[in-house]
């Protein structure tokens, strides 16, 4: 079937040049184009032997009348270029528009087939399209009856403010639950109330619960024997407890820098203080003996201790190796070769027990342990004491607010012997902050960042600076952990009935299906 696509040409000549008109069209049917153009152009060349100007009309009205007939008729395989002109511009741009169908002149070069394109991705611009919000679906349909609903919606107003009441805090519940709370007595550390866990490890060699009474009885002796006399700065002229504290903050340091145990540390600051007490030194040799007393304790403490070498190097050439030798010597006879020190941490692990080894509050109770190394005042109570009032506070700053019997005899401590201690260690958290180093320790997330959650816990109940009085101000603070406790447990308490009838509502559901 001949195709009767008209193709473009160029202008006819004029009425006066009726020969250039016949060349051109015996020109075009020598190029062997489509035979239907070439039969209209043949009938066109005779009708040219009566007039020229008949001829061209005839040309034209004939061009014009395929035209229109090929413009209203449309191929399959131009569907998608046709839609595509309702996307392209108008207005101005309008005269730049092309007809389509009508080609432009060119030359017989072999195409391939036309394909679809993509209309919708030429003619608009990409759109985004943020992603929906997580909802909370439900894993199944709802079961209740459309008639319970469409009540519930007509009340509207009503049934939420009944919702709100009933999760709201039942202030006379939580009043009473504080009364109570106030009338019960202090738990008693020789009592016969405590619950006995060392039977628990009867069985367990390692843990020696036959011999666990007799060490700790042997721990307390010890632990008052190589106390630190807390007045013996008095005797050093040109020392100072400020001396003391920077000394012990750079060995914090170097105590990190080598991955030091925790009771290198304490060792250290125990052997240095009672140094202290028995000579005195000059400003200049108070590094030496610091540096000199971590290594002592490193060699008594530690699996592989750092050389001498390595304490000389971190001096930066301050203290020399030779140095410290001498300086080994000297202390060593100076304490009797005495260095038995029963740090606070074997008592704070012995508590632990007690609270279930729980990882934030034994974290808490480090850090808080390490203030002795930088307030001198707590040189006045025993390793054990400070363990105790470590691990009373941290668990009081966390939530917990009860110093039950197992816990009293397992620390040897009521809890009224444990606030001046603690009432310490909260004004060292209140101070101003002055040793940076040892607080960016604790800040970090290998040890939970305790130091942060402590001082933001301590500055939301007091200023900064303050000078709390926990034997005053306990009943308060124990009120409002109370408070918050009872009120999670009404809470939960009402949610069990909730959940019990939507359990039952699930089974009666799953029988009648199963029917």
């Amino acid at each position: 079937m001949a195709s009767k696509i008209p193709i473009r040409r160029g202008r006819t000549a004029g009425a006066e040049n009726e020969n250039i008109a016949t060349v051109r069209s015996s020109q075009a049917a020598a190029r062997a184009k489509a035979p239907g153009r070439a039969g209209v152009l043949a009938g066109s060349s005779k009708a040219a032997t009566g007039s020229a100007a008949v001829a061209v009309a005839s040309i034209k009205a004939e061009r014009e009348k395929e035209a229109l007939a090929s413009a209203k008729r449309k191929r399959e395989a131009l569907r998608e270029l046709t839609d595509l002109r309702n996307c392209r511009p108008k207005g101005k741009d309008k005269e730049h528009r092309k007809i389509l169908g009508i080609p432009k002149k060119s030359t017989a070069v072999a195409r391939e087939p036309l394909r679809a394109l993509p209309v919708a991705a030429e003619c608009r611009p990409p759109v985004f399209v943020p992603p929906p919000a997580a909802r909370r679906l439900s894993s199944r349909p709802s079961l209740i009856p459309v008639l319970q609903r469409e009540k519930e919606d007509e009340e509207g107003p009503a049934s939420k403010r009944q919702r709100t009441s009933s999760a709201g805090p039942d202030e006379a519940e939580v009043e009473v639950a504080l009364d109570a709370y106030d009338s019960e007595p202090e738990a008693d550390p020789d009592g016969d109330l405590w619950e006995d866990l060392d039977a628990v490890d009867a069985d367990d060699p390692l843990m020696v619960s036959e011999y666990v009474c007799d060490i700790q009885l042997y721990l307390r002796e010890v632990e008052l024997a190589t106390m630190p006399p807390p007045d013996y700065m008095e005797r050093q002229p040109k020392l100072s407890w400020e001396l003391r504290a920077l000394l012990n903050e750079w060995l914090l340091q170097v105590h990190t820098r080598y991955r030091l145990l925790p009771e290198t540390l304490f060792l250290c600051s125990n052997l240095t203080d009672r140094f202290l007490a028995t000579r005195a030194i000059p400003p200049s040799k108070l590094q030496l003996v610091g540096t000199t007393c971590l290594f002592i304790a490193s060699k008594f403490e530690e699996t592989v201790a750092p050389a001498v070498a390595n304490f000389s190097e971190i001096t930066e050439g301050a203290v020399t190796a030779p140095d410290i030798l001498t300086a080994e010597q000297h202390i060593l006879a100076s304490l009797d070769w005495d260095l038995r020190c029963p740090g606070p941490l074997g008592f704070l692990r012995r508590i632990s027990k007690v609270d279930g080894y729980e990882t934030q509050t034994r974290a808490v109770a480090k850090y808080l342990l390490e203030f002795v190394l930088l307030e001198h005042r707590l040189l006045r109570a025993p390793p054990s004491l400070h363990a105790a009032a470590a691990m009373w506070l941290a668990r009081l700053a966390l939530g917990e607010d009860s110093w039950t019997p197992t816990l009293a005899h397992y620390a040897g401590y009521a809890e009224s012997a444990l606030i001046p201690v603690a009432n310490l260690m909260l004004r060292f958290v209140l101070a101003p902050m002055r040793f940076e180093s040892f607080y960016k320790k604790y800040a970090g997330r290998r040890n939970l960042k305790v130091s942060v959650y402590m001082r933001q816990w301590a500055l939301a109940r007091w200023a900064e600076g303050a000078r709390p009085d926990l034997a005053e101000e306990l009943r308060d603070v124990k009120n409002e952990i109370r408070a918050q406790k009872r009120l999670r447990e009404i809470r939960k308490a009402r949610a069990v009935p909730a959940a019990v009838a939507l359990v039952d509502l699930d089974s009666d559901e799953e029988g009648g299906i199963e029917q």
